[in-house]
């Protein structure tokens, strides 16, 4: 039973007689227009696969339909490399800036290191974790700390290594 998209026995006749007439006029268009010969065989193999694929189409207008087809491939060729060129430039341009292009395997990672962060300070008393997020996530001063809490600030050095201690033998020192 012929599959969907399966051509018929007359229209693969045609195809296979339309590639014989003019698959050398096929490659010298494609050649003339772009250097690499295995790229214009595959252009001019992939015009035929497109003929191939409307089988009810007559094949009275066989030759027009194939250099516009194959113009078509051209342009489509073009608006590809086109956009990869953008792209290119877009990265190159980004690692001039020190940004990193976006990986989902550092995402993953960082969402679980901070997943792993948070389950950490949870493991502290509440005060330790208070002061440690004041100091190194809100870039409090240590003296602002103490003033907040009613303590002294040997008192907040305490509770900040505490916490580090706690950090260290959990994550280790990766400096």
């Amino acid at each position: 039973m012929p599959g969907e998209g399966a051509i018929s026995g007359e229209n693969a006749r045609d195809v296979i007689g339309l590639s014989r007439e003019y698959r050398p006029a096929l490659m010298a268009f494609f050649l003339r227009r772009i250097a690499d010969h295995a790229e214009a065989e595959d252009l001019t193999q992939e015009v035929f696969t497109r003929l191939a694929g409307h089988p009810d189409m007559t094949m009275q207008s066989g030759s027009a339909y194939l250099f516009q087809t194959a113009a078509n491939l051209l342009r489509d060729r073009s608006r590809r490399a086109k956009v990869r060129t953008e792209y290119r430039q877009m990265l190159s341009d980004a690692d001039g800036l020190g940004v990193d292009p976006i990986d989902p395997f550092r995402i993953a990672a960082a969402r679980d290191s901070i997943g792993a962060m948070r389950q950490a300070l949870g493991e502290m008393d509440e005060t330790t974790e208070a002061i440690f997020a004041l100091y190194r996530l809100e870039h409090m001063s240590k003296e602002v700390i103490a003033d907040t809490f009613g303590i002294a600030v040997r008192t907040v050095e305490k509770h900040l290594t505490r916490a580090m201690v706690l950090l260290t033998e959990r994550f280790g020192d990766d400096r």
